[in-house]
């Protein structure tokens, strides 16, 4: 079985990755059959540099992403091509779902709050009752 999966270049304290394609049974930087592109986690922005048509042709030729791989490639739009030609592949992906979610709802709660400071919250409008009609005290 054939794997994308990273590939770890980079030094102590900070880590670089090439996307490669290797067999399951290859060590993490062991023996890989070919380098499809880069990641580097640790500039901002977050460096990805992949080859994208490479990468469609070994998910279409059965290569099994790992998840971070999986993460990077839905990033930059391949797993979403990959889905329109093989639509019955996108159950094995349910991490992908679950993990994209939440990072779309943490991102877009943080983002509003780093770019525009608090307005203060409007009062809701309270309707004021009518004043009750004063009623002449009963004279006996």
């Amino acid at each position: 079985m054939v794997k994308i999966r990273l590939r770890r270049i980079g030094t102590k304290g900070r880590p670089f990755y090439r996307v490669v394609v290797a067999k399951s049974s290859a060590g993490r930087n062991g023996a890989f059959v070919e380098t499809l592109g880069q990641y580097d986690p640790v500039v901002k922005p977050t460096l990805i540099n992949i080859n994208e048509e490479r990468a469609l042709y070994w998910l279409l030729n059965g290569a099994q992403p790992s998840e971070t791989a999986a993460i990077l490639l839905n990033k930059i739009g391949v797993l979403e091509k990959f889905f329109e030609q093989r639509p019955g592949q996108k159950s094995s992906y349910k991490f992908l779902d679950k993990r994209t979610a939440a990072m779309s709802v943490s991102s877009a709660i943080e983002a509003p709050a780093a770019s525009a400071p608090a307005a203060p919250a409007e009062e809701p409008k309270v309707e004021e009752a009518a004043p009750a009609a004063e009623e002449a005290p009963a004279e006996a």
